[in-house]
């Protein structure tokens, strides 16, 4: 009984492993989910740039998260409270986003500074998985008509459901 008993329990284990583990694969950005409270761990900044201007802004936390149906957002909060989001679509297997993009590859949509939209002009982002961590890294290099241009490096970004 005792020996049922026990195979019993190791086989449920066993079970629950496997379906967590596939509830939490993303093969579409290469590295697991994380929860939300990893957000904060991302590390990095952007620099926004102008003929009058030079700001850092240093990351305070940041995720990617799936926003519709083929559609991702990529939200940056920095220390002084000000935020950028990005809406991007994946449709390819390349790292690399592009604005003005074509409809056969990854496109970099949309871009929001607190609030405000962007007026793109020919930009583009990378958002590469790093195995080692867990997470993703994400360069800008983004240039607008309305508020300079946006260019920084961010680590440690996670995938969030």
């Amino acid at each position: 009984m005792k020996t049922k008993f026990s195979l019993l329990i190791c086989l449920s284990a066993l079970l629950f492993q496997c379906a967590t583990e596939e509830e939490t694969k993303s093969p579409l950005w290469g590295v697991d989910f994380s929860t939300e409270s990893a957000t904060i761990y991302a590390q990095g900044a952007i620099e926004r740039q102008s003929a009058e201007f030079s700001e850092m802004y240093i990351i305070n936390s940041a995720y990617l998260r799936q926003a519709e149906e083929d559609l991702y957002k990529i939200s940056f909060t920095f220390e002084n409270g000000e935020t950028i989001q990005l809406v991007v679509t994946k449709k390819t297997a390349d790292c690399n986003y592009h604005y003005p993009g074509t409809e056969s590859e990854n496109q970099l949509i949309s871009a929001v500074f607190n609030g405000t939209a962007l007026d793109l002009t020919e930009s583009s982002i990378a958002v590469q998985p790093h195995l080692e961590e867990n997470k993703l890294h994400i360069i800008t290099d983004m240039h607008t008509r309305n508020a300079g241009h946006f260019n920084g490096i961010l680590s440690r970004v996670p995938l969030v459901k």
